[in-house]
């Protein structure tokens, strides 16, 4: 897991840093002040999350405190990310909110080795997870889904045959663009946007 999470954080530093290089004068004059993150980034665990957002004030939409196993929308999510004023590593959510092939965490069956980077200003920038690396968790794992898995038989021979221990992870560009770019919403980095009312170019 440590090596998954050292992996985000070299692309997201070391992507700041060639833009940086190369266009740093022009990416300053949109987003004056842009620094580039330093690693290793903040840890978080989830758990450690709803204390904060409770001991922060921080409420569901229905004004209730958060609790354990309670998902974290994108409002919460921000609101705890500004607060801290840094890029987050949020580690280790409770099975029942992430996907079926997600690794279960050594020692507590309940947690998955999963990750979220949160940036000041967006939130979420990447999400991912390690992998189930065994046959036989990832068959249970159709089994829970109701997912029938002979569609997935490649994916599942890659364990019946011989896998390792692996990990993957989204980056959202547009994201990266509107945390880069400093700017308040992804509307205004896309080419194209859609929101209600405007979904043709």
């Amino acid at each position: 897991m440590n090596g998954l999470l050292e992996r985000i954080e070299d692309l997201v530093v070391d992507v700041c840093d060639r833009i940086m290089k190369k266009s740093g004068d022009l990416l300053l004059d949109v987003n004056p002040q842009f620094k580039i993150p330093k690693s290793p980034f903040k840890r978080l665990k989830y758990e450690d999350a709803i204390v904060h957002l409770n001991n922060l004030g921080i409420t569901k939409e229905d004004l209730t405190p958060f609790q354990y196993g309670d998902d974290i929308p994108e409002a919460p999510e921000r609101r705890l990310v500004d607060t801290i004023g840094e890029p987050v590593l949020l580690t280790n959510f409770p099975a029942g909110l992430k996907v079926f092939y997600m690794l279960r965490t050594k020692g507590d069956q309940r947690l998955t080795d999963s990750v979220d980077l949160l940036v000041p200003g967006v939130g979420e920038l990447v999400g991912g997870s390690m992998r189930l690396d065994n046959i036989d968790d990832l068959l249970k794992g159709y089994q829970l889904e109701g997912i029938d898995p002979t569609p997935y038989y490649w994916y599942t021979d890659q364990r019946k045959f011989g896998t390792c221990s692996h990990g993957g992870y989204g980056l959202g560009f547009e994201r990266f663009c509107t945390w880069l770019l400093g700017k308040d919403h992804i509307r205004d980095v896309c080419l194209y946007p859609r929101f209600m009312g405007r979904c043709r170019p």
